[in-house]
């Protein structure tokens, strides 16, 4: 989830406003071509219109001279008789013969034969000639796609903006063009004026002139538009990276300056300055919030945040991460002035509030010989400061090279556990119970090992905290479980005697409501009796929801389990959970045989406890039991049953066959 959510930071970050700039005029683009188009296109249709005109009048005057072509007997001057009526709209003719010599002129105005190309429209100063030896009627204009460009493009050359011009309320264009066609084998051609008026284009003068106003307002809009997204990126962009306590940066906000910040250092290689990334946390904080409230302890957290921001220096950051820690990405010389510049640091904060004991502790860890991650690097100086020692002062704790390898460690478990759950490395070792009045087999715990292949054996205090952090944990308590059900089963189709084997419950099973129904249901595809199995819980389940776990439990014992308290005595409410919970079996913890000074006020508890035990019908286990004169002890107090290393060590399963025959 949580990288879910920087990818969709990561990405509304870097969001741009280039591309709807280029989207911008990318549309005027589209839209000037458009109205060009159109417009092209109604010029062309109206010159079209006009040539169309004139070749009508071309194909009468033709006629005309075919009339006299045919009476040999009719003289030129009768040819012009019979045009009369047409020379206001025909300038001039002409008749050619089939060798190209001029037969008869109107005028003085003659075409150039030479210029003529079937097809194609030229141009001659400022005539335009066409050759209409292309089949007559409108297929005379069918150039099709490429023949009508080409007149447009030749007419727009034609008439460029210099060849319009006003006459009076018109504007006009004024133009000769030669058209020639055959008859009675000789070529007529014919000259008509082709004019164009401003009423006629009037649309598109209109369109042009209003085409720079519409993509100017369009311009202004969609500005407009970009200017309000560009405000509205800002200001998600500032929310998105405020601290909703402190009202200052984030954590989101932290990790992306820091991360410049030192890869701007490292490009630069800047020897006489260090980067650190700091850690700090007010251990006191949750009692703080529990005598005042939430309210007084978020004022407090804001009041720090604007101490500590007085101690920050330009190109330094800090941000507010959460409930009571800060980080930090700090520059020192070395760490003599680091240190220094730390203690003044909390010095100011604790005469800042002389009546709250806060508690406050750092972590640090030097960014140098570590990767740009400013996660990890924070989460090295969260080890570091957890790791320092309680009486140590002044309370700030350096990341090492040892944690260095705890923490990659850490990071090989996690990566080997699935693989080891599913080729069986964790191995189940049984530690014997001993019944105190004849010192026999009672029972036995469960124990997980790791036989890793290339660690070698791995002893639990180095993989069992690191799955109750991640919550593999439950899937090892699951296996565990399923590992001693079928090996009781296996022991009661031999017809061997079996003892109760306990099996630890962690606390993370607690979480849901059904964990009782889930237990049964892995032990019952084995097909074994339940009160051969022992379940473990550890005094710390009851903090969580005790609701919850009085309910497991009772569906436990109700199902025939035998369920025990293990470590009692080393939480602190050990006599409450008495109170509450039914329980078949009480483990006193090992702490309490431990230290010669207070062996017998220990010893005392002990006797107590197992009166205790008795008055509330529990049976007694003593674990951690090393000496004789423990056992002698125990036995004289009537404890049910030992486990430690006087018996046995924990051992494999086919080891602990061997030495407790249980062959019926």
């Amino acid at each position: 989830m949580e990288k879910t959510k920087e990818r969709r930071i990561r990405k509304l970050r870097k969001k741009r406003i280039w591309p709807s700039i280029i989207g911008l005029f990318f549309i005027l683009g589209m839209i000037m071509i458009a109205v060009s188009g159109e417009m092209l296109t109604l010029i062309s249709n109206i010159v079209n219109r006009e040539l169309m005109y004139g070749y009508r009048l071309s194909e009468k005057v033709a006629k005309s001279a075919e009339v006299v072509l045919k009476d040999e007997t009719k003289s030129p001057e009768e040819m012009m008789k019979l045009i009369e009526y047409m020379m206001d709209e025909v300038k001039a003719v002409c008749i050619f013969d089939e060798d190209g010599e001029l037969l008869w002129a109107s005028s003085d105005k003659q075409p150039d034969p030479k210029e003529v190309v079937q097809g194609v429209i030229s141009l001659s100063g400022k005539e335009m000639v066409v050759d209409v030896m292309i089949p007559a009627g409108e297929e005379f204009f069918s150039f099709g796609v490429d023949g009508d460009l080409q007149l447009r493009e030749k007419f727009l050359n034609l008439t460029d903006i210099s060849n319009i011009r006003m006459d009076g309320s018109r504007m006009l264009v004024d133009e000769d063009v030669w058209y020639m066609l055959p008859a009675q084998g000789k070529t007529v051609w014919v000259m008509c004026n082709l004019r164009i008026y401003g009423q006629d284009l009037q649309l598109a003068i209109i369109g042009m002139s209003f085409l720079p106003f519409v993509i100017a307002l369009f311009s202004i809009y969609y500005l407009w538009s970009m200017i309000g997204m560009i405000v509205s990126q800002k200001r998600t962009t500032k929310i998105i990276y405020t601290d909703m306590i402190t009202g200052g940066e984030n954590w989101l906000a932290f990790i992306r300056k820091s991360t410049r910040k030192i890869k701007k250092v490292r490009k630069l290689k800047k020897k006489n300055k260090q980067l650190v990334v700091a850690h700090l946390r007010m251990k006191k904080y949750r009692s703080f919030c529990t005598c005042f409230g939430i309210s007084r302890g978020e004022e407090l957290i804001e009041r720090i945040y604007l101490l500590l921001k007085k101690h920050i220096k330009r190109g330094e950051v800090f941000a507010h991460y959460e409930k009571a820690d800060f980080g930090f990405l700090l520059v020192c010389q070395d760490s003599a002035d680091l240190t220094a510049r730390l203690m003044r640091i909390l010095s100011s904060i604790e005469q800042a509030f002389p009546e709250i004991k806060l508690q406050l502790s750092f972590g640090v860890c030097y960014v140098e010989n570590h990767r740009d991650d400013v996660e990890e690097l924070y989460n090295n100086a969260v080890l570091a400061r957890e790791l320092c020692a309680e009486d140590k002062d002044p309370q700030i704790g350096f990341f090492d090279i040892e944690m260095s390898k705890q923490r990659l460690w850490e990071q090989k478990v996690e990566a080997d556990m699935e693989r080891a759950l599913a080729q069986r490395e964790f191995q189940v070792y049984l530690q014997p119970k001993i019944s105190t009045g004849d010192e026999t087999l009672g029972g036995a715990e469960a124990l997980v090992r790791w036989i890793h292949p290339t660690e070698g054996f791995v002893p639990p205090n180095k993989f069992i905290p690191i799955f109750e952090q991640n919550g593999f944990i439950l899937k090892l308590d699951d296996y565990m479980l399923q590992e001693v059900a079928m090996q009781q089963a296996k022991w009661i189709a031999k017809g061997q005697k079996v003892v109760p084997i306990s099996v630890n419950v962690s606390r993370a099973h607690f979480t849901r409501e059904d964990l009782a129904e889930h237990i049964c249901e892995i032990v019952d595809r084995y097909h074994v009796p339940h009160n051969v199995i022992e379940l473990e819980l550890t005094e710390s389940a009851f903090f969580d929801d005790k609701k919850v776990l009085l309910a497991t439990v009772k569906k436990l014992r109700d199902a025939g389990f035998l369920v025990s308290m293990d470590d009692f005595g080393a939480g602190y409410s050990s006599l409450n959970s008495l109170k509450e919970l039914s329980l078949d079996v009480l483990k006193i913890d090992a702490d309490f045989f431990r230290g010669a000074e207070s062996l017998d006020r220990g010893m005392l508890i002990v006797s107590e406890v197992i009166d205790l035990a008795k008055k509330l019908n529990m049976k007694i286990v003593a674990e951690g039991i090393e000496s004789r004169e423990q056992v002698d002890f125990l036995t004289d107090q009537e404890c049910d049953m030992i486990q430690g290393y006087f018996f046995a060590k924990p051992m494999p399963i086919n080891e602990f066959e061997k030495k407790y025959n249980q062959n019926s």
